[in-house]
């Protein structure tokens, strides 16, 4: 089960393409949490139980991830069979102090995903302070400190139809300062075009060589979404965790209590539509099976599609961000899968035709089912005989 509390819709960023909405308070208090927490155990046994706190920015609320964190320590005490308790949290890194850091580190099992969307001067451009300034050189001193204190943590870079061009310099950031994965995430809400599309498709092919790069150096790189649309060859469609699990082993809860499907269809709490119930009265299971009933018809749609066992937009909450409605489909998450599959088959192809060490050990050296087709399979398959 994976828990997402939006602790405030408060943040001390004022990013330019921020999905959030206006930067207002709205805290969620110990009481909405702890009552959360129990309504997702209420849903069954799990073989895990992850809790996630998002925003606005939820290390403004510091103490009180304190005392969640003690109450699910304690709650899951008494579970048996206990299973193992996981904290993520979601951070724009500008606030990551030595003893949030020291926090973490006593906690056990703790990850961090912090926002980096480039280089200093692509960062800067969109990530800034309601001052104006850029928040760059504080995000990276906070990579440092996660790294010292061994804190596992991935960057997310967010790709823009402005910043589209420039991931070349986004991937050679992120893979420099991001461990062994990094996250690239196209912002589904902005206004791409087709010149800002062609962009994109060359943006990736220079990330796809910086990528290529890091292989041939003798370094293994996870670069999502990369990663998983190479893993859709080997394994026959998309991996479990990227598919949609709408209101399935996740919950969302906002500071109000209401409770949906999805992070994204939280935005600022005010449409009813998405939500599928609240912490004082549980869930509304007629509604969970309605919305799930809507994004199957995203499937059945999908369903001629050459690409739809490689696709990761083919879920509910994309489509929510794009055209209001759960259900209808989007033309330009079309094009923006699409150029994301062309780069990874770039990258692979290349890597596997050179019989790269790096890459063949990472992907070919696991017990990862081939798919039935494609060109990565019969590269396999040749490989081989």
């Amino acid at each position: 089960m994976e828990l997402t509390l939006f602790i405030d819709h408060q943040c001390n960023l004022r990013c330019t393409y921020c999905y959030n909405g206006e930067k207002f308070t709205r805290p969620m208090s110990l009481q909405t949490a702890k009552k959360a927490v129990e309504v997702a155990l209420s849903l069954g046994s799990t073989p895990f139980f992850d809790v996630s706190f998002f925003g606005g920015e939820p290390m403004l609320r510091m103490d009180l991830i304190r005392d969640i964190v003690e109450y699910c320590h304690e709650r899951l005490q008494s579970l048996r069979p206990k299973p193992p308790l996981r904290f993520v949290m979601n951070t724009n890194g500008t606030l990551l102090t030595d003893d949030a850091i020291d926090f973490m580190r006593s906690c056990g099992n703790f990850s961090v995903f912090v926002s980096l969307d480039g280089d200093k001067a692509v960062h800067d451009r969109f990530r800034i302070h309601a001052s104006g300034q850029g928040s760059f050189d504080d995000v990276v001193a906070g990579i440092h400190r996660l790294r010292k204190a061994k804190i596992r943590y991935q960057l997310v870079g967010v790709i823009t139809a402005q910043t589209a061009s420039s991931l070349g310099r986004t991937a050679r950031t992120l893979m420099s300062l991001g461990g062994d994965k990094a996250v690239l995430a196209p912002n589904f809400r902005d206004e791409w075009t087709d010149a800002s599309i062609a962009a994109l498709h060359q943006g990736l092919s220079d990330a796809g060589r910086v990528l290529m790069d890091v292989f041939r150096s003798g370094k293994k790189f996870a670069l999502e979404p990369l990663h998983t649309k190479i893993l859709t060859h080997l394994k026959g469609g998309i991996p479990c965790p990227s598919r949609c699990r709408i209101a399935g082993s996740e919950l969302c809860v906002s500071p109000s209590g209401k409770i949906y499907p999805c992070a994204q269809m939280v935005g600022e709490d005010d449409n009813d539509s998405l939500v599928v119930g609240h912490v004082d009265e549980g869930m509304d299971m007629d509604r969970v099976l309605e919305l799930q009933r809507k994004k199957d018809r995203v499937e059945t749609v999908c369903e001629p599609c050459a690409l739809r066992d490689r696709c990761q937009s083919h879920c509910g909450c994309r489509h929510v961000a794009l055209s209001g409605q759960l259900g209808e489909i989007t033309a330009v998450l079309c094009e923006i899968e699409a150029a994301f599959i062309q780069a990874a088959d770039r990258v692979a192809e290349q890597l596997y035709s050179e019989n790269c060490p790096a890459f063949i050990d990472y992907y070919y050296k696991k017990s990862w089912a081939p798919a039935q087709g494609g060109v990565l399979t019969q590269l396999r398959k040749s490989r081989n005989q």
